[in-house]
């Protein structure tokens, strides 16, 4: 199957293709560009298909389509120099990537035929046009070989998200979010670039895969015991690879650099799906994983990212169940589960991560394409408390939303329960034996109560109980474009967890742990590096609860399942109701507090007015006072010379002649008296 390898590029190129069909030829198109998007989303999905089977079948992929040099790279060392290349690497990870990001991407560009319409929307050849570009980015960064080559993607994801943040420039919120977005996130990738750079400068490569990547150049000097710009290597390893987490922490939407992502629910809801499920958000979390290799060569890195992502999953998590909008409510769950992802990358457990950003792609997809599809129903309302009694008024939405739901709370059979528990497993292992580990661990396990709560809150409000509004006496109809990527996305947030069924394959004795083995691949390397179900513990031994890893397993799943049917009948308790009373209003200032994102923007407001700016014109004030002034000083000083030396400049050769004549004889007289000719 190596031959279809060659179709590669088109993966991408399609969609490219799409978005300049779209801009020039949208307007004169059926449904605007639409059939253009779905057709080259299609393809994409069938190569994708293709790359799937044939990494299956045996063969990894890796291709350098154009090479560049600086300095000379015999042997691509940092001392020669620097090969940048553009190539495509099409292994076990990128392969799967590949179908999830054009998957998502065409059940978008299809309901986006009946959620953009019912919006009224004049400028759908940009719409269409901006979502090819966006896919077109995301997978080229997918499948990029390298980490230059990653970063310009990852920038252009950047821009193709403040383009559809900002969709709806007229209005005075959209552009607002939209520069929100590119800002924040421009922050973090300063450090990403500084990273690139590092990397590069200190092992001549950026190539992901293979024996002269950076993780293998970066392991060499490890075990070699080298000094790498004048740190241990461990040490330089773990600077570079913060650096570059930096531009994760943004993308993904990961404390304390999270603020940009609920204003951008200021953009269409399909857009919202798209970035949330499958491309912006996604980019970052996917980042780690395709550099997990390198990050497993520094335990303080590890520690870093399961920490961030556990405190980012609890400290989301609560502010989405004082929420009102839903949209707002799935955006800061969004938050929170990117979280739990960068924990369980934190923790080793890589399956687990990347098991997880599969299973999110497929439940948040479906829950903001269900959030839409409310929308349309509620003829463009987003209040949940204006909502209600839509569960018989809409069966394909609500059962499917539920599938959704049930998914994201982790409850079983549904996909997100697997992938959740491996996460919280591979954390508690580590936290027998580590205090930031077992920090990181409790805030991922406190946070699933919290997910319970927040996310049946949403069901309840949104389709039980009464009516509560005149759209919800009479919802809009919605059509067979909206049901039917809700129907494929809720078949796939039930059955996605049968990829790596290991809870119960560990506890059968089963090897029915798919997704383990598929990772496995030959330029990923990692049956050294990931442990817990799948071999040995990173830099870590293996603390286990009862000595068994069994009683481990059941513990985990026993506390977090516990926790997330308490927050469920919580949230069931107080909004399952005919009328449900805000209950939050319950918790006083603290309500303010969450409400209010516990004032995080007004901190960065403070820190840009109260830090950056006045540090911004003192800086200005040196630079136009004092390195000004020495520079005019001296430029004073040049010209007063200058104005009388011009003066000897007459265009007389007889002046010229004299002037030679006696500088020859001042020069005789100095020579004469310093040197002792007179004496």
């Amino acid at each position: 199957m190596e031959e279809f390898f060659t179709y590669a590029p088109a993966i991408a190129l399609l969609p490219l293709a799409a978005f300049v069909v779209a801009l020039v030829f949208g307007d004169a198109m059926p449904k605007k560009g639409a059939i253009a998007g779905i057709f080259a989303t299609a393809g994409s999905l069938g190569l994708s298909l293709l790359m799937l089977a044939a990494v299956a079948s045996g063969e990894v992929h890796h291709e350098t389509y154009y090479e560049w040099a600086v300095g000379d790279t015999a042997g691509h060392t940092a001392a020669e120099g620097i090969a940048f290349t553009f190539g495509i690497l099409i292994d076990p990870l990128s392969a799967l990537m590949l179908v999830i990001v054009s998957l998502i991407a065409l059940l978008v560009h299809v309901f986006s035929l009946g959620y953009m319409n019912a919006e009224g929307e004049k400028g759908l050849p940009r719409y269409y046009a901006e979502l090819g570009l966006f896919t077109f980015s995301m997978l080229a960064f997918v499948f990029a070989d390298n980490l230059l080559m990653a970063f310009m993607f990852f920038e252009l994801v950047g821009l193709c998200s403040y383009l559809l943040i900002g969709f709806w420039f007229r209005t005075k919120s959209a552009p607002s979010a939209a520069k929100k977005a590119f800002l924040v996130t421009r922050f973090g990738d300063y450090f990403f670039l500084v990273g690139v750079v590092a990397i590069g400068a200190t092992f001549g490569t950026l190539a992901f895969a293979g024996d002269g990547s950076f993780v293998a150049e970066a392991e060499a000097a490890l075990d070699g015991g080298e000094t790498l710009f004048g740190f241990d290597a461990e040490t330089w390893i773990t600077i570079t690879g913060l650096l570059v987490l930096g531009g994760v922490i943004g993308k993904s939407a990961q404390f304390p650099l999270h603020t940009w992502l609920p204003d951008a629910m200021e953009g269409p809801t399909t857009v919202s799906a798209l970035i949330h499920a499958a491309t912006m958000v996604a980019a970052g979390v996917y980042l780690v994983a395709r550099m997990f290799g390198y990050y497993a060569l520094s335990p303080s890195a590890l520690a870093i990212i399961a920490f961030v992502g556990g405190f980012t999953a609890l400290f989301a998590a609560t502010m989405a169940v004082v929420k009102d909008d839903i949209k707002q409510v799935l955006a800061y769950s969004t938050i929170s589960q990117y979280g739990y992802m960068m924990l369980g990358l934190g923790v080793g457990g890589y399956v687990a991560g990347v098991f997880h950003l599969m299973n999110h792609a497929f439940f948040k997809a479906l829950l903001f394409l269900g959030a839409g599809a409310v929308i349309i129903l509620m003829h463009h309302e987003q209040d949940m408390w204006k909502m209600g009694g839509l569960k018989n008024k809409a069966p394909v939405t609500y059962y499917t939303f539920l599938a959704g739901a049930l998914a994201l709370a982790g409850i079983i059979p549904f996909s997100g329960f697997w992938s959740k528990d491996e996460i919280l497993y591979d954390a508690i292992i580590l936290g027998l034996e580590s205090n930031v580990f077992l920090a990181a661990y409790a805030m991922g396990l406190l946070a699933v109560f919290f997910t319970g709560f927040y996310t049946f809150r949403m069901v309840f409000l949104t389709f039980h109980g009464e009516p509560r509004s005149d759209a919800a006496e009479d919802p809009h109809g919605i059509g067979w474009s909206v049901k039917a990527p809700l129907v494929v996305l809720g078949v796939l947030s039930l059955v996605a967890g049968v990829a790596n069924l290991a809870p119960v394959g560990k506890l059968l004795d089963l090897d029915i742990m798919f997704l383990e083995g598929w990772l496995d691949g030959e330029y990923g390397g990692l049956e050294e590096l990931t442990y817990g179900f799948y071999g040995d513990m990173l830099p870590y031994e293996t603390a286990l609860i009862g000595g068994s890893e069994e009683t481990t397993l059941l513990v985990a799943a026993a506390l977090s399942l516990g926790l997330a049917f308490s927050g469920a009948g919580l949230a069931w308790k107080l909004y399952n109701v005919p009328e449900p009373t805000e209950h939050t209003q319950r918790l006083g200032g603290a309500r303010d507090v969450l409400r209010s994102n516990y004032y995080q923007d007004e901190v960065q407001v403070w820190l840009a007015e109260g830090v950056t700016l006045p540090v911004a014109r003192a800086a200005d004030r040196f630079d136009q006072t004092v390195i000004d002034g020495v520079v005019n000083g001296v430029s004073s000083v040049s010209l007063f010379g200058s104005s009388w030396l011009k003066r000897i400049q007459t265009g007389l050769v007889t002046n010229y002649a004299a002037l030679l004549v006696a500088g020859f004889i001042g020069l005789l007289l100095v020579l004469g008296v310093y040197g002792g000719w007179f004496l």
